[in-house]
């Protein structure tokens, strides 16, 4: 059976494309975010049923009670603020248990959460790509040890293109990427625009 994830990118989130420090080059900023919107104008294009963004968790959400290795939002909508902007978007629910059951049968135990925010790093790339649909994050445990083995989450990929294409849902997947300064960032969307698919 063909996949039904149909596209993808990867995006960054440095912090500074919203604090704007002294030090950061403006011109630079401007060129990813104009890369991104291209990204999401030509992902739009591929007119998905559902988005999913793969992104970290700052140790906002989770550390004090949890930290699963991967949980999905299944609240309906998520808010948050980062550096004067506020976050809003609709969550896909009942899709996201759906997926949650299936990745149980397929022996993988995600966690959900109902009342996650959203922060920087689900905000910035979904503002740069100027998305207003419903999205589904999944966090993934990228920033606390021990965090799963990249075979685990590569193998947890594998498991959710499986679950979107047993519901027949046309996909696009987005990740959301820690840059540490502008030339690393440029870097990331080049390569961004060239992970998008149509098949």
């Amino acid at each position: 059976m063909m996949s039904t994830v149909i596209g993808g990118a990867m995006l960054p989130h440095a912090p500074q494309f919203f604090t704007m420090p002294d030090t950061e080059d403006k011109r630079n900023v401007e060129h990813v975010r104009e890369v991104a919107a291209d990204i999401g104008r030509k992902l739009r294009a591929l007119q998905p049923d559902l988005w999913i963004i793969f992104s970290n968790d700052h140790a906002e959400q989770f550390f004090h009670n949890a930290a699963p290795p991967f949980t999905v939002h299944v609240g309906g909508e998520a808010s948050g603020d980062f550096a004067g902007r506020k976050f809003h978007w609709k969550i896909p629910r009942e899709i996201g248990f759906e997926i949650v059951r299936q990745l149980y049968r397929q022996n993988f135990d995600p966690a959900f959460t109902s009342t996650a925010k959203i922060d920087y790093a689900i905000g910035i790339p979904l503002t740069h790509l100027e998305h207003t649909d419903p999205v589904l994050p999944i966090y993934v445990n990228a920033y606390l040890p021990p965090q799963p083995t990249m075979e685990r989450c590569y193998a947890f990929g594998q498991a959710v293109a499986r679950t979107v294409t047993a519901l027949g849902l046309k996909t696009a997947v987005l990740s959301s990427t820690p840059t540490r300064n502008s030339r690393r960032t440029t870097g990331s969307s080049r390569s961004s625009r060239g992970a998008i698919s149509n098949r």
